[in-house]
Order: structure tokens, then C-alpha cells, then sequence
């Protein structure tokens, strides 16, 4: 199959970020939080493209602000949801993943949200193990686990030179382009051994779910990383 360069298009829903991939065939990456499937569907639109379109909806880890709006936007598409298999039992049962907080922050927006409550689930029909080749799907890229914010987190790479890697780095509140660790981390040694494979794989811009884009330079040179 003769397949276009991606492009990346991020999608604002509010505090957290979905995004577009157009290739051949589209992508979409996360749903936000529940309620936010009208929000998506307009933003397809703008760009010319419909949920049915869609050839495959990747999750990069399951906490409520990345897949909420999944189970209720997947009757519209006939796109198969991809999770990392870590993640797949809670995004099936519409959990959060396990939240331990990595700062202040963390542990303040940990006292007012339900971390036990439970959402609507969705089953996924592609599990992740390591990684998945996004040929069949219509785009040049690869997925490929990167843990740490979450056990089962995911980070996806594109043949032209951008990556989207979820919550493996936010972007301040207040200042969306200072790059730090996530609020919340699995293992936080993790985190810090999954940037770095990251910026070995020498991603031209990077693009997270809050703040951001960063540069790989502004990454190592904050984070003290090398790109060698």
C-alpha cells in the first residue's frame, strides 16, 4: 500500500489533548474524558475527516482523561481500539490505572478526584505487547511501550520525525511550554529510562497530551538527558 507522510494534528478537549494522524488512512490517538465524543467528532470534521474513517483509535494508557470518551465514541467508527496490555483490564472495566502521585500537585489533585470511580469501559481489539507497526492502518509509525506514568504506557513515533508520548512528560499548568514529570507515575525510574528512549530514537518534535510540544533538545537539557 503506497502510503503518505503523516501529519499531526492535536485536538484541544479541554485540559488534555486527543490528536489526528492523517495518513492514507486516519488515526486518532485518545478520546479525552467522557463527554468529549461531539468535541472529536467536530475537530474530524475541520479536517475532513468522519469517524468512519478512522482506521484504528490508539490509547496510550488508560487513565480516565485519555480513554473517557472511547466506549461511547467507537459505535460511530468501525476503527479498532489498541491499548497496551498492561492497561487493557482498565480500560475494560473503566478504571484508573493506579495513581501515585510524583509531587505536591499530584498528591492535591489526588484529594479532589475519584480514583476508584468507574467509568464507561470499552473493549480493546488489538493488544500491545512491545509494539505495533502502523502500516496496516495507513501511517508511516511505529508504537512502542514505553512505561512509567503507567505500567502499560505507549509512545508513538512517525516516519516524519514526530512522536506523541501521552503523559510521559507534561507541560506546566501555568507555563504549557516548561516541560516536567508527570503528576502521576507507576515508577518514576521508569518514566526517566522511557524519555530516554525517546530521545534516542531522535524525534524531530515531540508532542504530549498536557502543554507541550517540546523540542528533544529542550527535553535533555531540562531533564539533564544526553541525545547521543
Amino acid at each position: 500500500m503506497q502510503q503518505s507522510q503523516s501529519t499531526v494534528i492535536p485536538i484541544s478537549l479541554g485540559g488534555v489533548k486527543a490528536f489526528l494522524i492523517k495518513g492514507t488512512y486516519p488515526i486518532l490517538v485518545d478520546t479525552g474524558n467522557p463527554g468529549s465524543e461531539q468535541k472529536i467528532v467536530d475537530a474530524l470534521a475541520r479536517n475532513g475527516v468522519a469517524p468512519q474513517d478512522l482506521s484504528l483509535i490508539l490509547i496510550t494508557h488508560s487513565h480516565i482523561d485519555h480513554f473517557g470518551s472511547a466506549a461511547a465514541f467507537k459505535p460511530q467508527t468501525a476503527a479498532k481500539i489498541a491499548v497496551h496490555a498492561d492497561d487493557a483490564d482498565a480500560l475494560r472495566d473503566g478504571v484508573n490505572q493506579e495513581l501515585h502521585p510524583t509531587s505536591f500537585l499530584g498528591e492535591l489533585f489526588l484529594k479532589v478526584i475519584p480514583q476508584h470511580k468507574r467509568f464507561p469501559g470499552v473493549q480493546p481489539d488489538i493488544i500491545i505487547e512491545q509494539q505495533l507497526d502502523l502500516a496496516d492502518f495507513g501511517v508511516q509509525g511505529t508504537v512502542i511501550a514505553t512505561p512509567g506514568h503507567t505500567s502499560g504506557s505507549l509512545s508513538l513515533f512517525l516516519a516524519s520525525g514526530e512522536a506523541i508520548i501521552g503523559d510521559l512528560i507534561m507541560g506546566g499548568i501555568f507555563r504549557s511550554k516548561v516541560p516536567h514529570y508527570p503528576w502521576f507515575a507507576a515508577d518514576l525510574d521508569q518514566v526517566k529510562q522511557s524519555i530516554q528512549v525517546v530521545l534516542r530514537r531522535r524525534p524531530t518534535i515531540i508532542h504530549t497530551s498536557h502543554g507541550g510540544p517540546f523540542s528533544p533538545e529542550t527535553l535533555a537539557k531540562t531533564f539533564n538527558f544526553s541525545l547521543a
